[in-house]
């Protein structure tokens, strides 16, 4: 299916807007096998405003599998079109889904489209080609598709760009809430899920990860979805949160779909060797205020952030003052006070790395690191970026509504 230089793309496209579930096969895996001009034609086509898209991540062995399909049931039997999108380990062997369709929907009566795709180079537990897949579902009709992430553990933040509700899943006795956290659950859940409820622990696991959160956070649900308990308060849970948050604007997809193309300019950092004089500075010249204020230890720095009102997020000005020697330090010694870095917020900072890796640029960070405020940052080199040490930042995740 893939297709040639002088051929269109069109009647695939038009197969799957039909509804043709051998059609939209088809384009699946003409996608998975590189075809270009059918990821740009369906990144590019029109978003159905109907269709909404639910990530279920969360450590290897948790049951996302299971809890898809009985999810997916669930909203079959409510009257939606359900399409589900398993991200499985990559086959040392083949490179393709180590599980695949076969270890998944048995006796599905049809009501669900599945596919499994294989992780391959991709990061934050989805493969590079997630997206396009996903809009390809949409287009075909499927009104609530339900992404499945492989289960990478650190770093598992790209669903927030591809979904409208995360709901992340833990195991009965885990126990470990802490480990939980450090795979990235705390910042990508709108929900959490203890699965396999039937088992001994789980109270006691749902109890500590309450016990961790603040108030304001996610709700936490015991679910068994092998026995079905609980899954019918989950999907009216996520059915709830689809109808509270707005649609996320996918107008601008493929776009996004680039690791190195930049979301928003962050901030400007400039090494001062007092902070608060630097700020009484910038406050008399041009009004600003103070935003947060955060000592960073590994960096031996405080760093303190203005911007032109108190609930600015971008385009802030960062004076970092060193509390340890260090590069900052350093930088005064050698240049005194003065422009320091830039930073960019990028929608998946370690798709971003890989790539600028793979293009050979010098890096200062191979993987990230917990700058200010606990978010993850990474710098590149002044060599590779115009004489400029450029720093990368996860881009937050939306503010929940």
């Amino acid at each position: 299916m893939r297709s040639g230089p002088g051929e269109s793309v069109s009647a695939p496209l038009d197969g799957v807007r039909a509804g043709e579930p051998r059609a939209l096969a088809r384009a699946i895996t003409a996608v998975e096998s590189g075809d270009g001009r059918l990821r740009s034609a369906a990144m590019a086509a029109p978003w159905p405003a109907s269709a909404r898209v639910v990530a279920l991540t969360g450590p290897p062995g948790v049951g996302k599998s299971t809890l898809a399909n009985a999810l997916g049931r669930r909203l079959a039997d409510a009257g939606r079109a359900v399409g589900v999108v398993a991200v499985d380990p990559s086959s040392p062997r083949t490179g393709g889904a180590l599980l695949g369709d076969r270890a998944r929907l048995a006796g599905d009566d049809g009501r669900m489209f599945f596919r499994s795709m294989a992780a391959r180079a991709g990061t934050g537990g989805l493969a590079p080609e997630v997206e396009a897949v996903v809009r390809l579902l949409a287009l075909s009709g499927r009104d609530r598709i339900l992404l499945e992430t492989v289960g990478a553990g650190q770093g598992e933040h790209a669903v927030t760009g591809v979904a409208d509700v995360t709901v992340a899943l833990l195991a009965a006795g885990s126990g470990d809430a802490v480990q939980a956290a450090k795979a990235g659950l705390f910042e990508v859940a709108d929900l959490v899920v203890v699965n396999q409820a039937d088992r001994p622990g789980a109270e006691t696991t749902a109890a500590l990860w309450r016990a961790t959160r603040a108030s304001d956070a996610a709700p936490v649900l015991l679910v068994s979805a092998t026995e079905g308990t609980g899954v019918a308060n989950l999907a009216e849970a996520v059915t709830a949160l689809l109808a509270a948050k707005p649609a996320p604007d996918r107008s601008g997809a493929e776009d996004a779909a680039d690791p190195l193309r930049a979301i928003r300019l962050h901030h400007v950092g400039v090494a001062v060797p007092d902070g608060d004089a630097s700020m009484d500075r910038w406050r008399s010249l041009l009004g600003l205020e103070e935003i947060s204020r955060h000592r960073v230890d590994e960096f031996g720095v405080l760093a303190l952030f203005l911007g032109p009102s108190a609930d600015s997020d971008a385009g802030l000005l960062e004076l970092v003052q060193p509390t340890a020697p260090g590069p900052v330090s350093r930088f005064l010694e050698r240049r005194g006070p003065g422009l320091h870095h830039i930073c960019f917020e990028v929608r998946d900072i370690h798709a971003a790395l890989a790539a600028l890796a793979a293009r050979g640029a010098r890096l200062v960070d191979e993987t990230p690191r917990r700058g200010a405020g606990g978010h993850l940052v990474a710098f590149v080199h002044p060599a590779s970026a115009g004489g400029v040490l450029l720093e990368l930042k996860q881009a937050e995740r939306p503010p929940r509504r």
